[in-house]
């Protein structure tokens, strides 16, 4: 028997379907996790996972909210892609940020400052990080933009590390020198970490539409969301047009009825419902109570049903629960 994609629309056999995951797996595995089944074929599944569900993962500030929420540990945030997600850690005494990275140590995960160089560029008058495997590949392409003024900072002041930043450097004939060196930092030390990541970009749009329209097929059935008032979604989701942005980061959503519940939920939140015209149907994505985005999946030419559902995904018992389970007035479905 043949079943139809929901997002190709294309009619395929039943072996040709992978089960999809309303909320990726990513960002955390729940006991009763929400499944489409013969709804995604493996050929959208697949293309989803490569080019959204990594990039959200891997490539975005909810992605490297996991490494600090206890879903993925520390020493794997190595595997961030680096384009996107930048670790930075300042020093006891030091007054300026450094390219970090976690790694296992004796005495648990720990922070070490990546072996390397920073540099003041002229053009934007910034300190800029270059790793000693990018300085050994002769891949610093910017070593015209070099305030010599200010010479060259080392990251990183283990003698053997020292001492291959030095044979690059030479073998790269900049003629610049060492102005200073930062140590480990030691265990039990605090030191100030900061991330700076993507939030907001087409990609993460993408992916952040995927999650409400996969929710709004698991609610409503494959069927419904078939139905030609969410080709549009479809084709955003699919090809990611600029000209057709669905998706708008809004602030926590009042769910529970306390104003600052939001700020102390751990949690995502997947929901949808039909707007207050009666014809729109929303989705909302929270992630980790502290970025909600608002999916316009679909408009209706006349009144339509009523539609008011969500789940809240609890990171801390890995419990997914019906939100009419935990807060019943339907009125605090609506933003604050």
């Amino acid at each position: 028997m043949n079943s139809t994609c929901i997002y190709c629309k294309e009619p395929k056999t039943a072996s040709d379907f992978d089960r999809e995951h309303v909320l990726p797996e990513a960002f955390g595995k729940f006991e009763n996790t929400l499944v489409l089944h013969d709804a995604v074929c493996r050929e959208c599944n697949q293309y989803f996972g490569n080019a959204l569900d990594n990039k959200l993962a891997r490539g975005s500030m909810q992605g490297a909210i996991r490494y600090f929420r206890g879903i993925k540990p520390l020493k794997k945030f190595r595997d961030v892609d680096r384009e996107r997600v930048k670790l930075s850690a300042r020093a006891p005494g030091q007054a300026n940020l450094r390219q970090a990275e976690f790694v296992e140590t004796p005495e648990g995960e720990g922070l070490i400052f990546a072996p390397g160089i920073t540099y003041l560029r002229i053009s934007s008058n910034k300190e800029q990080f270059v790793s000693l495997e990018a300085l050994e590949r002769g891949d610093w392409n910017k070593s015209d933009d070099i305030d010599r003024q200010h010479l060259v900072i080392l990251s990183y002041s283990d003698v053997h590390i020292l001492e291959r930043i030095q044979r690059a450097l030479a073998k790269l004939n900049l003629g610049v020198e060492i102005l200073d060196t930062i140590d480990e930092t030691e265990a039990g030390q605090r030191v100030l970490v900061v991330v700076d990541a993507v939030i907001e970009d087409v990609l993460l749009y993408r992916a952040i539409a995927k999650i409400a329209f996969n929710y709004l097929a698991y609610k409503m059935s494959r069927d419904f969301a078939l139905q030609p008032i969410f080709d549009r979604t479809r084709a955003f989701i699919r090809q990611g047009s600029v000209a057709t942005i669905l998706v708008k980061k809004i602030p926590p959503m009042k769910i529970f009825g306390d104003r600052e519940e939001a700020a102390r939920r751990r949690g995502h939140i997947v929901a949808i419902e039909l707007a207050a015209d009666g014809t729109t149907i929303r989705g909302f994505v929270e992630f980790f109570g502290v970025m909600t985005y608002k999916v316009t999946l679909g408009k209706f030419g006349q009144l339509a049903i009523p539609i008011s559902a969500g789940h809240y995904f609890d990171v801390t018992s890995k419990q997914v629960i019906p939100m009419d389970a935990i807060r019943p007035p339907p009125e605090l479905w609506i933003p604050r």
